[in-house]
């Protein structure tokens, strides 16, 4: 279905920048073009000067009618994410899933059956690889040789399909030399949980007895970093430590020059923070440190990113939970969300939305709830209709946002005002214009 012309005005200061994402373009216009934008839209007539300007607008598409970006229409994944285990080894303290001693270890029957059911797919459609990835609401490494296992078969399945399987992971970074040997020898890329300086990692990472994880961490990711496989670190941000947000990065630019890039992420009060006490920072306060450090980093190497900020991106979902997602628990159910794998968590009627069938050997899903899980794209969110960042952020997470609301429901939340904001440094950044991160405001968008 094609939409009309979806043209924003942002405003920084004195200057006003026409943006039409769908069209991927951007210019500068004046006030006087403004008027004109803004009757031509009206269908009121216009002078020459005014029609002029409407027109050259036009010759470079901003008022092109364009389809928004699709929702897949199959369920047809070359991705899996495994999760191996709910156990772990650190008492994170604001996990979101509260992870202890766990009880579920993956079997190896669903697990197998997992990589085929992807490894086929991608075959059929054309692709040149599948994808294994290892997750968890636990440390995936908790359940080493599930982990091994699942490696070998995806070599096993890869060579006997003729294609590529690639082993990717999420860790908590409390990684034995034998493990680390092992992942240096099959996986491509790994990305690694870590609040980077040794302080804040041994007070919000601890071991169960308390004791700080810091050097075994450390240890891992100079490793990694020595050895040049792919790696990323994913850093949690709280209110008590988003003002060293600058010296995270500097930390990591001396002492892990080869990480590709540091992920943050704002704390969010679910889990274990509900215990321990651990904050959400303020939104303005994560914009303005955020963009201190991006600017302070400049070109030096380490890339800063930030899951709701990605001007590059056209999207109708925040993830790939409307069609897609396919990631096995622990206990062999099928979730859209990392974060919603048990049948105890009130939003599982939305997102788990199928199961491993021991009997038939296959899975099994639910048709009716992958439909309502279809449901789940921007352009059902009433409150995101007039947002530059629509098709960016595309609503932003439902599991968070959400949760067992309807898209109808969304009504925003601290992270719509950190994603414009980013969103629109990442546009101004493309114009060539600077701006004083202290006065990126959501009112400053104006929808034309």
């Amino acid at each position: 279905m094609k939409s009309g012309p979806e043209l924003f005005l942002i405003e920084e200061g004195e200057t006003l920048i026409l943006y039409a994402p769908l069209r991927r373009v951007m210019a500068r216009i004046n006030a006087g073009t403004r008027v004109a934008l803004r009757k031509e839209l009206a269908g009121e007539a216009l002078d020459d000067d005014q029609r002029a300007a409407v027109d050259t607008l036009r010759h470079h598409g901003f008022f092109d009618e364009l389809s928004p970006p699709p929702v897949p229409e199959k369920f047809e994944p070359t991705h899996v994410t495994l999760f191996p285990t709910d156990a772990c080894n650190l008492r994170c303290r604001y996990c979101y899933a509260a992870a202890e001693e766990g009880a579920h270890k993956l079997p190896m029957e669903a697990a197998r059956a997992a990589i085929d059911l992807v490894a086929e797919n991608s075959v059929r459609l054309g692709r040149s690889n599948f994808l294994v990835g290892f997750h968890g609401n636990g440390e995936p490494f908790m359940a080493y040789d599930v982990i091994r296992e699942c490696a070998e078969y995806t070599q096993h399945t890869a060579k006997r399909l003729g294609t590529k399987g690639f082993l990717t992971s999420a860790t908590n970074g409390v990684l034995s030399e034998s493990q680390l040997d092992f992942v240096l020898a099959w996986f491509t890329a790994l990305n690694i949980s870590s609040d980077i300086l040794p302080d804040l990692q041994n007070r919000q990472r601890p071991f169960p007895g308390g004791a700080g994880s810091f050097d075994v961490v450390d240890n891992t990711i100079k490793r990694i970093d020595a050895a040049g496989l792919n790696y990323g670190i994913r850093a949690t941000l709280t209110e008590s430590c988003v003002e060293r947000l600058t010296e995270m990065a500097d930390f990591v630019m001396e002492h892990y020059p080869s990480c590709s890039q540091v992920h943050l992420e704002p704390a969010w009060e679910v889990g274990r923070a509900l215990t321990t006490g651990e904050r959400t920072p303020m939104a303005e306060t994560f914009v303005s440190q955020y963009l201190t450090a991006v600017e302070k980093l400049g070109n030096k190497g380490v890339k800063l990113v930030y899951s709701g900020a990605r001007q590059d991106l056209l999207s109708p979902t925040f993830c790939s939970v409307c069609r897609g997602s396919f990631t096995v628990s622990a206990e062999a159910k099928v979730t859209s969300c990392y974060e919603v794998c048990t049948e105890e968590d009130p939003r599982s009627e939305r997102f788990l939305f199928g199961r491993y069938d021991f009997e038939s050997g296959r899975y099994l899903f639910d048709e009716e709830k992958m439909d309502a899980l279809a449901t789940l794209h921007v352009s059902n969110m009433p409150y995101c209709r007039d947002c530059f960042c629509k098709w960016h952020c595309a609503g932003d997470c439902a599991a968070k946002l959400l949760g067992t609301k309807a898209p109808e429901d969304h009504s925003g939340s601290a992270r719509c005002i950190i994603n414009r904001a980013l969103t629109k440094k990442q546009i101004l950044r493309k114009m060539g214009i600077e701006s004083n991160a202290s006065e990126i405001t959501e009112g400053e968008i104006v929808h034309v």
